[in-house]
């Protein structure tokens, strides 16, 4: 009968780790939003971001004193504030697609705009890539319904030793789907 440390032993975790490597928090790609796909030279933008999550509904049913779980539908967390963080480059081109499609959401200047249950169109849509230490694509995301809900504040600074300008934008979306 083999021992607990045949499997959990160092070697057999660092045969285990040299063969499947792990996953890294800097291997992913924002790779269009809202319809625009972005160009080779703009995929670097994208800093930070999380990884959207799923759950299921729990439904409780009462039955002589005890409650039993029962699964119901699903539901997407925070899917009504989905963050990114993105460089800005010196054409301010990422910022200004941010900006476009808050316009097109709702631009005050003529009271109109998109601002209905966003549909499943591309122009409504954000794809997010993982990909491996070669580039390779591992699973995407897309988000249906995606639309901006804000786009944060750049301060600007005449004093700082020319920092590189960081750009929150905040997103919402109805689902996501693995594609």
């Amino acid at each position: 009968m083999a021992g607990l440390l045949d499997t959990t032993g160092i070697e057999n975790f660092y045969n285990a780790a040299s063969i499947n490597d792990f996953a890294r928090q800097n291997l992913f790609r924002v790779v269009a939003l809202g319809g625009t796909r972005f160009t080779v030279n703009e995929l670097m933008y994208v800093t930070t971001t999380t990884l959207p999550g799923r759950a299921i509904n729990n439904i409780q049913v009462p039955f002589m004193g005890l409650q039993f779980n029962v699964p119901g539908t699903a539901n997407y967390p925070n899917s009504n504030a989905w963050n990114l963080t993105f460089r800005v480059p010196q054409s301010l081109s990422v910022r200004r697609k941010f900006e476009d499609w808050t316009k097109l959401v709702f631009d005050d200047a003529t009271s109109t705009g998109a601002y209905n249950i966003p549909s499943k169109d591309v122009s409504n849509q954000v794809i997010l890539t993982l990909i491996n230490k070669d580039g390779t694509p591992l699973r995407t995301y897309t988000f249906f319904g995606a639309y901006c809900v804000s786009l944060g504040e750049l301060t600007l600074d005449v004093t700082t030793a020319g920092d590189i300008l960081n750009q929150q934008a905040t997103l919402a979306y109805q689902y996501w789907r693995l594609t």
